[in-house]
């Protein structure tokens, strides 16, 4: 069984990451992948520690958790020890607007990093902070190609209040505007292959 892939979306009560595993799990649905979405929060309703893991394959999922994660989306500087959680070579995407830099040994496990100022362009482009979780969720798929955008606005389509779509679809297609990197990770993995009797 291939593993799957795994995207951890942290960050604080209040800031829409569960939000965004929503959307993005039911994007993967959309292209009739496998998918497995669990959350960790507080009972604080905002300002608590809080994460959405979203597992995908193109197989079952057998297990729902990670212990290592492909691409981390980190919103708020206090979640940044989630660091220690990617996966060598992991992708990380972070709000730079409070994050000035990721730590050195984060540093050491990969250098694919993208720092997005998401919570600043939130006020100033929408006049609304919280559409800093579709920036980042812009930019995330921009730079792994996970999904393709247009699946990604059917989802939040089935998503998010009609009256927001406009603004969030925007904050999206301004997300993937800000990054020229582009990595490409695989859901489908290299099967190991074994010497011997098979």
């Amino acid at each position: 069984m291939e593993r799957p892939f795994s995207i951890r979306i942290a960050g604080i009560g209040g800031q829409g990451n569960l939000l965004a595993g929503y959307i993005l799990s039911e994007a993967f649905a959309i292209s009739e992948k496998f998918v497995a979405q669990t959350q960790n929060y507080t009972e604080q309703v905002r300002g608590g520690p809080s994460y959405c893991d979203v597992l995908v394959s193109s197989e079952p999922i057998l297990y729902p958790k990670a212990v290592l994660f492909d691409t981390l989306i980190i919103m708020h500087p206090s979640m940044v020890t989630h660091g220690k959680y990617a996966a060598v070579n992991g992708i990380i995407v972070y709000d730079n607007t409070h994050i000035s830099d990721l730590p050195k040994d984060l540093k050491r496990i990969t250098r694919r990093t993208i720092g997005v100022p998401a919570s600043k362009l939130a006020v100033e482009r929408f006049g609304n902070i919280m559409v800093s979780n579709m920036i980042l969720m812009g930019a995330m798929v921009k730079s792994t190609a996970i999904t393709d955008f247009e699946t990604l606005y059917m989802a939040v389509r089935e998503e998010v209040n009609p009256k927001y779509y406009d603004m969030n679809l925007e904050a999206i297609k301004l997300g993937a505007s800000l990054t020229d990197k582009v990595f490409k990770p695989r859901i489908q993995r290299k099967q190991k292959r074994t010497i011997g009797f098979e």
